[in-house]
């Protein structure tokens, strides 16, 4: 059941990468909440920035990335700027983050009981916890993922199991601290096509039988469609449109989302689509105006080009940035 109030806000959040060479402006002025027991989709094209905004909420991002102005808040906590140790209470208690690629999140060296009780001991700070309590909780989470013959696998090192097993070992590591919100970042990358849906199911029957929030980041439409309530779609660093689930798949507003879905693959005969046309956009270099014009059917006009629309509610609860929308249009 979802309550009033933001679980988690992010308010004008920027965000550069610098390498030796260059400066990336990854995320420019993005905008997004979460409420209590909601299940939020992000959706774009590789690139989009969508892991760096994960990365900002849990203050892991790499060392050449940094933040650069913005807020987020976990409910009256600013994460941009409480101490270190409230920081780490709330990675460790309240928020889990499912990685993309399982088989980098797991060290191949250490078998998965080593691995999870480590998790476990980090995420509970009981005097009275024993190391056999923390291989119980180890085994109740592997239940939790449907995984047969957990005691075999909790003594497993990571090679060793498929990488639709590994997926499920990297989910109930971050259920383990995702007592409020889960950040699930594709988590169906690099796996099997056969089970990728089985494991999206899985997220989200685990979210519902533990009352959590979510902000999953997928590439399969149709499950973003079926999981969540509502949906923030991005482009080039920015928000290109959000709205309630149901609307944004009806009734898609912004160019981009058009294109997305026109785009994407069908189940049904249908002739093979060309893709949005042109490329995404450099970081390095960002056009001017609305970074989604070049490869737009209508960022011909000369606004589009030079000036970067506002977020516009077209309705309560939805925001698009395209200037089609705009005062006068």
């Amino acid at each position: 059941m979802q309550g009033a109030g933001p679980l988690l806000s992010v308010k004008n959040l920027y965000v550069k990468y610098k390498s030796y060479w260059y400066t990336y402006h990854v995320l420019d002025d993005v905008s997004i909440n979460v409420k209590l027991g909601e299940k939020v989709g992000l959706i774009g094209e590789s690139g989009a920035g969508k892991t760096t905004l994960l990365k900002s909420i849990l203050r892991v991002l790499p060392t050449q990335g940094k933040i650069t102005g913005g807020e987020i808040f976990y409910k009256d906590v600013d994460l941009l700027r409480c101490s270190k140790q409230r920081l780490l209470e709330i990675r460790r208690k309240n928020v889990g983050m499912i990685f993309q690629d399982p088989l980098a999140a797991l060290n191949p060296v250490f078998t998965v009981k080593d691995q999870m009780l480590e998790v476990l001991r980090y995420a509970n700070e009981r005097a009275d916890m024993n190391k056999s309590d923390l291989i119980n909780m180890a085994l109740d989470l592997l239940r939790d993922t449907l995984i047969p013959d957990p005691e075999r696998v909790l003594n497993s090192y990571p090679f060793q199991l498929s990488g639709g097993m590994r997926q499920r070992i990297v989910i109930a590591m971050a259920l383990a601290s995702a007592r409020e919100l889960l950040l699930a970042d594709e988590p169906t990358t690099n796996i099997d096509v056969t089970i990728q849906a089985q494991i999206l199911k899985l997220i989200g029957d685990l979210v519902e039988k533990k009352g959590l929030s979510m902000i999953l980041v997928s590439h399969a439409l149709g499950l973003v469609r079926k999981m969540t309530d509502r949906v923030y779609v991005m482009y080039g660093g920015n928000i290109a449109e959000e709205a309630p689930t149901s609307k944004l798949f009806n009734e898609p507003l912004h160019p981009y989302m058009q294109l997305l879905l026109k785009t994407a693959p069908k189940l049904v005969e249908s002739p093979l689509t060309e893709g949005i046309k042109s490329i995404p956009i450099d970081y390095r270099n960002p056009p001017t105006g609305c970074v989604f014009h070049p490869r737009c059917p209508y960022g011909d006009q000369e606004v589009c080009r030079k000036v970067k629309p506002p977020p516009i509610e077209v309705e309560k609860g939805r925001f698009v940035r395209c200037h089609l929308y705009g005062s006068g249009s």
